[in-house]
């Protein structure tokens, strides 16, 4: 009896560990592709707080792209929209496109609040499905994505960035 207990055990044990590294490879394995993915502007479809349809292919060629992934009700959400609205001469040459998964009459009270509203080059997106977080790794508000004019990473954060970090990255 005491043998099959410790044979058990060691099953048992043996079965729970080979889990545990299973789970831990996935979840490296899933990163990593994760990243190769965001190497690049990955393929999206959101819409507007119009509720026009926004996608990858309505971006702008030729311009720096700045993805903010945002809550209206995250302290440092609404400093990151204050001292982008602070400093908008120096983005003339760039796109911010903010998404959001809060409903549409939020992002739209953000946009005005914080004047970001009446600016060609920037974008207020609705995100019904959720899907901004899983395909672009986000797992805290705010969260920056800076591409280059070519569509290629130069910078990806997670939290507040601070006005001269954000100019520094896109000069």
């Amino acid at each position: 009896m005491k043998k099959i207990l410790k044979l058990g055990i060691i099953v048992l044990g043996f079965g729970l560990l080979s889990f545990t590294g299973v789970q831990v490879i996935s979840k490296i394995h899933y990163k990593s592709e994760v990243e190769e993915t965001l190497q690049t502007i990955p393929q999206f479809s959101f819409e507007t707080i119009n509720g026009i349809s926004f996608s990858n292919k309505k971006l702008k060629k030729d311009l720096t792209t700045i993805f903010i992934y945002f809550n209206s009700e995250c302290g440092f959400c609404e400093q990151e929209a204050k001292s982008i609205q602070e400093n908008i001469e120096h983005f003339k040459n760039t796109q911010l496109i903010f998404v959001s998964f809060e409903p549409v009459y939020k992002i739209s009270t953000f946009s005005r609040q914080y004047k970001l509203d009446t600016y060609d080059n920037i974008t207020f997106l609705f995100d019904k499905r959720d899907d901004f977080a899983t395909r672009f790794d986000a797992t805290s508000v705010p969260y920056l994505l800076i591409y280059d004019k070519d569509q290629k990473l130069i910078k990806k954060h997670k939290g507040q960035l601070s006005i001269r970090g954000l100019l520094n990255a896109i000069n």
